[in-house]
């Protein structure tokens, strides 16, 4: 693609122009390599072509400005002839032409008092020089084209709307924490609420018995005091045959007080619970405001077009462009997060000839030493026709998993899910989860679980607010009173640092070489309470190693001292680097413990991570 004309490539002409000033042994090899260097990387061609010759006839003798004019000429109509033809011409055959003719014309046009051998030697040694200096100076000055001085770099330009995105997360911010702050759980009665107990049991039974004046309005009357008391033993869940023992000498109703006081207590005890799952339904909508406020933020960090800043990247890029003859338009390199590079860019291979865009991904990141990889929908080959081709950096590490299941004895489905996903920001996530009971019941529960954590991660959440998002709708969403195990992995494939969280799920196990880590946590199933917190650990993964997450199933009817050691010596003993195979022999492994026999839902799901 031929660059805009602009100050860079004036510098570049104006070097073309002096060349013939290097002069060594009537050798002026700048000026082949000053017009090739300009020729293959963009410089106008033409004007770099006149200010070649207008420097060789400012400059130089007669006999040089013919030999040296005679070998531009011949370069040009060389290297377009190469292009037309091939439609391209790469960097080091443009050299190796270069460096041959101009040996060859020093050669054969004589210089006066050099003949012979000195002819051929000199010869030699200047086309050597040329092709190598024509090689090293053409990437040299793509960096140069593309550098710009670290002041000059524009500012970021963000999408219009990120303001308002701020200001929407900060509202919603705001309200969760006026949701939290409303929040007040009680755990038991005041000594008010004790009272309105007291005063609703007397109006209701003592009202109409014959005895209330004595019991309720002498002056020594110690009804207040024994009922209060007893109200007060009831809620500390003592014996009320012995805390009764005050109220019978006074009370000569004192079984119908009894039965009166526990009905209060029921009622009173029932608009507690749904007092409690109130504010439990108000913590719920916090966390989701809270959530969102999380998402509008995400939303509004933009991603940043550094096409500036990277300067040496552009110029590689533009390098093996020219290299693979395409031609190309507005290309821009985008930052993205987790500070993940994009190449994008409008481009047409010159010619009816195709270009492999895998080949051309694996081209960009030997040139840039990142791993870049198309996008996601990506045409497979670059033709004639202009297409708009996108390169995503991708990761370190790479992974592949494999599952194997087993369905309880007398069951049609397994109440096992689990999910794998390789998100778009550079993470792999592995989730299980393990529905109550059997059958289809506790399979919907399960699917509903890993379908909320599906639908959380990819939307850009945390893990440990993915789970508490999915925690709260579950504790809100209907009257089964079903719950579900949830075992979640989330794995950064750049650093490989695995954070394992686990709700009432079995252990996990990693395995680093000959050696295995069982990871376990003992927790309560999703949806029991709203206040349930995660558990998290830490584990870090290296090229090799192999992520084993299980259901209950698995370990509970294994009939040893220690389940988790047992499994360990069977994943320690496995030999195979498929994942679908490793799944498979761990669950085979297990059935050889249990007879046969499938007492639970079993399900294996194997994460193997290479280095790319």
């Amino acid at each position: 693609m031929m660059r805009k004309f602009d100050v860079k490539q004036l510098v570049i002409c104006i070097v073309a122009v002096l060349a013939p000033r290097f002069c060594v042994a009537e050798v002026y090899p700048l000026v082949p390599v000053v017009f090739m260097t300009g020729f293959l990387s963009g410089v106008n061609r033409s004007l770099l072509f006149l200010c070649s010759i207008g420097g060789l006839l400012a400059l130089a003798p007669v006999r040089v400005l013919a030999k040296y004019g005679l070998i531009l000429i011949l370069l040009t109509l060389l290297v377009t002839a190469a292009e037309w033809y091939f439609h391209r011409c790469r960097t080091y055959a443009a050299a190796i032409m270069t460096g041959v003719l101009t040996a060859g014309v020093r050669i054969i046009w004589q210089e006066p008092g050099i003949t012979g051998v000195s002819a051929v030697v000199t010869g030699i040694l200047e086309g050597v020089f040329v092709s190598g200096a024509v090689f090293l100076c053409t990437r040299l000055s793509f960096m140069f084209l593309d550098w710009e001085p670290q002041g000059k770099m524009p500012l970021p330009v963000y999408v219009q709307g990120s303001e308002r995105l701020n200001h929407y997360a900060d509202s919603f911010s705001r309200l969760s924490k006026t949701f939290t702050q409303m929040n007040r759980y009680k755990d038991d009665f005041t000594a008010e609420e004790l009272s309105r107990m007291q005063n609703e049991v007397a109006g209701t039974l003592c009202v109409s018995c014959d005895r209330c004046f004595a019991c309720w309005e002498a002056e020594d009357a110690p009804m207040y005091q024994i009922l209060y008391r007893f109200l007060q033993s009831v809620q500390r869940g003592e014996d009320a045959d012995e805390s009764a023992g005050a109220l019978r000498e006074h009370c000569i109703c004192t079984e119908e007080m009894h039965r009166q006081v526990m009905r209060v207590f029921e009622k009173a005890h029932l608009n507690l619970s749904w007092y409690n799952r109130l504010q439990e339904n108000r913590d719920a909508i916090a966390q989701q405001l809270n959530a969102m406020a999380y998402i509008m933020e995400d939303c509004a960090k933009n991603e940043q077009d550094v096409t500036a800043s990277e300067g040496k990247l552009t110029a590689q890029i533009r390098f093996c462009l020219k290299e693979w003859g395409i031609e190309f338009e507005s290309l821009r390199i985008l930052k993205k997060s987790g500070d993940k590079l994009e190449i994008s860019m409008q481009a047409h291979t010159r010619g009816k000839r195709c270009v492999s865009v895998k080949e051309l991904a694996a081209q960009f990141s030997r040139a840039a030493d990142r791993i870049f990889v198309p996008a996601k929908d990506s045409r497979a080959l670059l033709g004639e026709k202009q297409t708009r081709l996108v390169f995503t950096e991708t990761t370190r590490l790479t992974a592949n998993y494999g599952v194997a299941k087993a369905v309880r004895e007398g069951e049609q489905v397994s109440g096992d899910n689990f999910s794998f996903q390789m998100l778009d920001d550079g993470r792999c996530v592995m989730s299980v989860s393990d529905g109550m009971g059997n059958g289809c019941g506790a399979c919907k529960e399960s699917e509903m679980v890993i379908d909320l954590i599906e639908k959380f991660m990819e939307a850009g959440f945390r893990p440990d607010l993915a789970l508490r998002m999915m925690n709260s709708a579950m504790v809100t969403h209907g009257e089964n009173n079903l719950f579900s195990t949830i075992d979640l992995t989330c794995i950064d494939m750049d650093s490989g640092m695995a954070q394992i969280y686990k709700i009432g799920a079995a252990a996990t196990f990693v395995r680093h070489g000959s050696s295995v880590e069982c990871i376990e946590d003992h927790s309560m199933p999703t949806g029991v309470f709203m206040s349930q917190q995660p558990a998290c650990r830490e584990v870090q993964i290296e090229d090799g190693d192999f992520v084993i997450m299980v259901t209950d199933g698995v370990l509970e009817h294994l009939y040893t001292e220690n389940t988790g050691e047992t499994v360990s010596d069977i994943i320690r003993g496995i030999d195979t680097g498929n994942p679908s195979r490793f799944a498979r022999e761990v669950l085979e492994q297990i059935l050889l413990f249990t007879g046969g026999r499938v007492r639970d839902d079993m399900t294996v799901l194997v994460a193997g991570l290479w280095n790319r």
